[in-house]
């Protein structure tokens, strides 16, 4: 009987999972037809896509390849991406000033260690410092790059400072949110323990917190910097600098020759970038 039981238990074949299932390939399909999606229409037009890269042999520097390997011009392509690298770098400083105290806020583990205590005034502090962490991180990370560069250079200008200011303020969103999982997920015996000795909430965060969010800490931060570097590659279409701006001017000439240079150097960066934080993330993880 037990045997049984245990079997039922286990069996994939549950009404809740059939359910779930039959749901999802619902919702697969309908969005399937809505947004009409073909297979054949890419099998179709990949013999088109193919003449593009190709290029013409008419048109000068049409083909991808056949990069532009001309030295002045590589030369300010890798002073572009050493721009874009800075822009990245400076916008990751701004998120961390962003992100390390909203993700406290947006936590409720940790709330309660600032603000102790179970009388409504406290409750209602806390929620109120939730929810104005928790709704600013989500406008900051829901508002595109794209958009928030638009934003800045109106106010600022062109060049690279609206578009660290935009990386900055959505990646500072986004690692708000990621923080403040990882903080919520911590082992809260160390909290309590330290609590029970009359420890401040700053000797806590230190000493009970933060060894614990170190390793997860370090971790996203490395990762969204490699995903600004992949973000400012783009936000020169908007003339917020870096590499994105000679990209955006070389694809709107059809200088497919220049594109595919710039696009080879952005992998190269972006895969050195990667290796340097795998190498990084292991050492401190």
């Amino acid at each position: 009987m037990k045997v049984q039981q245990l079997k039922q238990k286990l069996s994939p074949f549950k009404l809740k999972n059939i359910t779930i299932l039959l749901i999802c390939c619902i919702l697969i399909v309908w969005s399937w037809k809505s947004t009409e999606m073909s297979l054949s229409s890419l099998i179709e037009g990949i013999g088109s896509m193919w003449q593009y890269v190709k290029g013409n042999p008419n048109i000068p520097n049409s083909s991808f390849f056949r990069p532009n390997l001309n030295p002045h011009y590589l030369w300010i392509y890798f002073k572009a991406i050493i721009e874009t690298i800075q822009m990245a770098l400076l916008a990751l400083i701004l998120s961390i000033s962003i992100a390390f105290p909203l993700s406290f806020f947006a936590s409720r583990n940790l709330l309660t260690i600032f603000i102790p205590g179970n009388k409504l005034q406290d409750k209602i502090f806390r929620n109120v410092l939730y929810y104005f962490a928790f709704i600013t991180a989500n406008v900051f990370r829901s508002i595109n790059e794209i958009v928030w560069a638009l934003l800045f250079v109106t106010a600022v200008g062109l060049g690279p400072m609206a578009g660290i200011l935009a990386l900055g303020i959505h990646t500072g969103g986004v690692l708000s949110k990621l923080l403040a999982e990882g903080n919520e997920n911590i082992d809260p015996a160390p909290i309590e323990a330290l609590a029970s000795t009359g420890a401040s909430s700053i000797k806590i965060i230190r000493f009970a917190v933060i060894p614990q969010t170190l390793p997860h800490f370090v971790s996203m931060v490395l990762y969204r910097f490699e995903s600004d570097v992949r973000s400012a590659s783009i936000l020169g279409f908007v003339g917020a600098g870096g590499i994105g701006f000679y990209l955006f001017d070389a694809v709107r000439s059809f200088d497919n020759g220049s594109v595919s240079t710039i696009l080879i150097m952005i992998v190269i960066t972006v895969y050195l970038i990667d290796q340097l934080s795998a190498y990084l993330r292991k050492k401190a993880v």
